[in-house]
């Protein structure tokens, strides 16, 4: 029997070089991160697509007893002459490197989750977001403002994302994650939906009013559509 065993946060390309011997069993430790790259919905869907899907997946405290000639292992895969490692694609992730952090993970870094009501503000000023609520252990990115890609129903669409506070709006903490979607007029509340981060674009800043947002979010949107993100 041939068995992987690993933390897997995040299933990059170190992992899917390992993965990519098609174990029979994969055996997922617990993160020792409380933020991850990777919920274990997400990492069961990963490791199931690049194991494939007879592989036997299975979440545990330890390891179980099991002889050494029977661990797969592999050379480390390198990125900028040094191993890739979720601790690499983290540090990444927070200082708004998101295509250092894609060219690790070996596919762009996913926001998902379920579509919530904001207070509506944008819509004043021609500008309807989509807020969207993610689970309380995945990492967010630096707070900014990035180019995204959107999936609706199988579907791709380009937009501009605001993740952090919104200080134009009050002066709380809440992290929100806010796009503006081009192209796009279709009410989402209450769906699932997954966000592609592209690239940073810039920090969150405080406007004189949410039409200064708005005319600086055009900009943003010039911007990611001279990008071909899509």
């Amino acid at each position: 029997m041939r068995i992987a065993c690993g933390v897997f946060d995040g299933v990059h390309r170190g992992h899917q070089a390992l993965l990519s011997q098609k174990p029979d069993v994969v055996y997922v430790l617990p993160s020792p991160s409380k933020l991850v790259l990777t919920t274990a919905e997400e990492k069961q869907a990963l490791l199931t697509a690049y194991a494939g899907p007879t592989a036997h997946i299975e979440f545990v405290d330890q390891l179980p007893g099991h002889s050494s000639s029977e661990v797969l292992s592999v050379e480390p895969v390198l990125y900028g002459n040094l191993p890739i490692s979720s601790e690499r694609i983290r540090s990444a992730l927070l200082a708004g490197r998101i295509e250092e952090a894609e060219a690790m993970l070996g596919y762009p870094y996913t926001l998902y989750g379920e579509v919530v009501y904001g207070r509506q503000l944008g819509r004043t000023v021609g500008m309807p977001t989509v807020n969207l609520k993610t689970a309380d252990e995945k990492l967010l990115p630096a707070h900014g403002v990035y180019g995204t890609i959107t999936i609706v129903d199988g579907i791709r669409y380009l937009g501009v994302t605001s993740i952090g506070p919104r200080p134009t709006v009050d002066n709380l903490p809440t992290v929100t994650i806010e796009t503006f979607l081009l192209h796009f007029n279709r009410e989402l509340y209450g769906q699932h939906i997954s966000l592609e981060l592209k690239t940073y674009i810039r920090p969150i800043t405080k406007f004189e009013s949410l039409e200064a947002v708005r005319q600086k979010v055009d900009e943003d949107v010039l911007y990611v559509m001279g990008k071909n993100l899509l």
